[in-house]
């Protein structure tokens, strides 16, 4: 049992997408450079915004704002996942061209976009953000399928202070040992 089912935090369901107060689904998929990543790797270790990209330019606006505010998103104890639809070799050059130092994960059958409601009803992808807590929580949620705008760099450093403020275990002690 994971530390988010003793809390009492339930997963997502197969049918129904990841949602506030639910605990994301895991998957497996296979990085730009070959590496096979789950999402379970950085249980218990990461915060994760998961970025589901669609090749828009408000997306690329995003992952090249996020590239000049990685240090800080480091700082909060988070990692950001990419994944974009398309072969590895295509989210290699999306990798290279947008110099991103995070991880970008291929999603070649469109199946993880659809599991988390980033297609739209003609199987194209749309973007998504997802915002965990270190054990899979899902504290925020954008989904531009259902008109929303993606966020700006600093609505997701907030997302994980606050996320860092709901575990109080997860931060230093504030008197000596």
């Amino acid at each position: 049992m994971s530390q988010a089912e003793i809390a009492g935090g339930r997963v997502t369901l197969p049918h129904e997408l990841p949602a506030k107060g639910r605990r994301m689904r895991d998957f497996e998929l296979r990085s730009a450079n070959g590496q096979s990543i789950r999402v379970s790797d950085y249980r218990g270790r990461s915060n994760l915004v998961l970025i589901f990209t669609d090749g828009r330019k408000q997306t690329a606006a995003l992952l090249s704002h996020l590239v000049t505010g990685y240090g800080q998103v480091k700082d909060e104890g988070a990692e950001i996942l990419v994944i974009g639809q398309g072969s590895r070799e295509q989210c290699a050059t999306m990798k290279e061209h947008l110099r991103l130092p995070f991880p970008v994960l291929a999603d070649e059958d469109g199946r993880i976009h659809r599991e988390v409601g980033a297609l739209d009803e003609q199987g194209r992808a749309t973007a998504a953000v997802y915002i965990t807590d270190k054990f899979g929580e899902v504290f925020g949620v954008y989904r531009t399928h259902e008109s929303q705008v993606l966020p700006p760099v600093a609505d997701l450093l907030n997302w994980l202070e606050f996320v860092n403020s709901q575990c109080p275990e997860c931060e230093p002690p504030e008197w000596p040992a």
